[in-house]
């Protein structure tokens, strides 16, 4: 893989667990404001691209197998 892949997905998988932590945070909460419910769709939203991009940089970085195997 290319050091630019690696180094963006690093970047990526920091971005998605920071993603994670605020979302625990917000499930946390027993009555969120309308604030805090428009930052967890948004952060789900966020995650699933991040998801996305990751897994498009391994599509591109792991080249598909061939007839043979």
């Amino acid at each position: 893989m290319d050091p630019k892949d690696q180094a963006n997905l690093h970047r990526l998988a920091q971005k998605h667990e920071e993603c994670e932590e605020r979302l625990a945070e917000l499930a946390a909460r027993r009555f969120p404001t309308e604030e805090e419910q428009y930052e967890e769709a948004t952060l789900k939203k966020l995650k699933l691209r991040i998801k996305d991009e990751m897994e498009s940089i391994h599509r591109h970085a792991v080249p598909p197998a061939g007839p043979h195997g």
